[in-house]
């Protein structure tokens, strides 16, 4: 018996098993990954916003090799309209950091393992839940069977838990695919994140370690088909043309990889003893960068509802508590799922009247610092009220 099994170890949920054990709970993470496996590089580069670096902080799980962002420009592809945001508009550091997914996966098993208090079952998969009045059981392909009050789900955008639980869910897709890789360039980046908003789909550049960014690229199926097909060179000339000369000359510095775009949003985040986080949680566009950010949010505030639950020794699982955590996380949520659709839809339509309404947002922010630093503030997930967490 266990305080907490949490079905998923990577990013959110291997985060929210340290988070769980700092505060005395005994944790079971059921597992597909062998975590004595080198991890391979899925090619994505995380933004990371003010609000994770101050989660992976608290638990001591910070990752050495990350580059800040010191500034961001963000552009309308079509009219000649942009806005900056610098770290010296909101103060107390970088407005966000990059780091390779593979590299802070690794940071966050380490930490894993490292703790006393957390139970590993990988790698390995459930092959069945029971849930009675008191308790959750998992039981794994292998026959182990580990019990608890409560059972999380962090187990990706297609949960198996959130299947069986038969939670229904929101969802569309925009017909897009995001094209991730690395581009060499031979001028320096100075911090300086990239997004052009563009027809085809937003365009963004994020700051690696050394002359490199990483690219995503959200495009409309077909086209994006025809680019992922192209050479390593006619592909960087695709990039530099839309691009343009702020980062020299690009060029390709890794695979390409490609990534469906849709929205899946489940209708409640909670069900008898089970609770969802991540991308079991929420997937939205990944126009602003923030999947992960919300994620790390989600692990934030739930870890702080278990934990007062915990010491006090109220029941883990209990509909209460449970509720607790879906009205802390569902504005923040439902918000980024309409704003990132919102930029997409209105940047993607070709109107008069929207590109008219574009070209007045623009300037408004240009010429508003209360309203700019609003925006980047909201975008670092440090307003409204905060878990401990994700803090200042």
């Amino acid at each position: 018996m266990v305080d907490t099994i949490i079905v998923g170890g990577g990013l959110t949920g291997g985060t929210l098993a340290c988070a769980l054990a700092e505060k005395g709970l005994e944790i079971a993470i059921i597992d597909q990954i062998d975590p004595h496996k080198s991890l391979i590089s899925d090619g994505r580069s995380f933004a990371l916003s003010r609000s994770s670096y101050n989660v992976f902080s608290k638990l001591g799980m910070w990752p050495s090799k990350v580059t800040p962002i010191t500034s961001i420009y963000t552009s309308d592809g079509i009219l000649p309209q942009w806005v900056e945001y610098h770290e010296k508009d909101v103060g107390g550091g970088p407005l966000g950091y990059v780091v390779d997914s593979a590299h802070l996966k690794t940071k966050i098993l380490k930490k894993v393992l490292a703790c006393k208090n957390i139970r590993l079952y990988a790698p390995t998969s459930i092959a069945r839940l029971e849930r009675t009045g008191g308790y959750t059981q998992i039981e794994t392909l292998e026959g182990d069977r580990v019990q608890a009050p409560l059972c999380i789900a962090a187990d990706g955008k297609f949960s198996t838990l959130r299947q069986w639980a038969k939670i229904p869910l929101i969802h569309w897709s925009y017909n897009q695919v995001a094209i991730v890789c690395n581009m060499a360039h031979t001028l320096p980046h100075e911090n300086w994140a990239f997004e052009h908003f563009i027809p085809s789909g937003p365009l963004a550049f994020v700051p690696r370690l050394g002359n490199e960014s990483g690219l995503v690229w959200s495009i409309e199926k077909d086209k994006a088909d025809i680019l992922l097909n192209l050479s390593e060179e006619e592909f960087a000339e695709e990039v530099q043309a839309i691009f343009g000369p702020s980062l020299g000359v690009l060029t390709l510095s890794s695979q390409r990889w490609s990534y469906p775009l849709n929205v899946c949003l489940p209708r409640r985040l909670i069900d008898n003893r089970l609770a969802l986080v991540g991308d079991a949680a929420h997937i939205f566009h990944p126009v602003a960068g923030q999947g992960l950010n919300v994620g790390l949010r989600d692990v934030a505030a739930l870890a702080e509802v278990l934990s007062d639950a915990f010491s006090l020794g109220l029941d883990l699982g209990s509909s209460t508590i449970l509720k607790r955590y879906q009205k802390a996380r569902r504005t923040d949520i439902i918000g980024m799922t309409l704003l990132t659709d919102g930029l997409v839809r209105v940047f993607s339509n070709q109107s008069r009247l929207l590109a008219h309404a574009r070209s007045v947002g623009f300037g408004l922010t240009r010429r508003c610092p209360f309203l700019k630093n609003f925006m980047i503030r909201h975008a670092m997930g440090i307003t409204g009220k905060v878990p401990y967490l994700a803090r200042d």
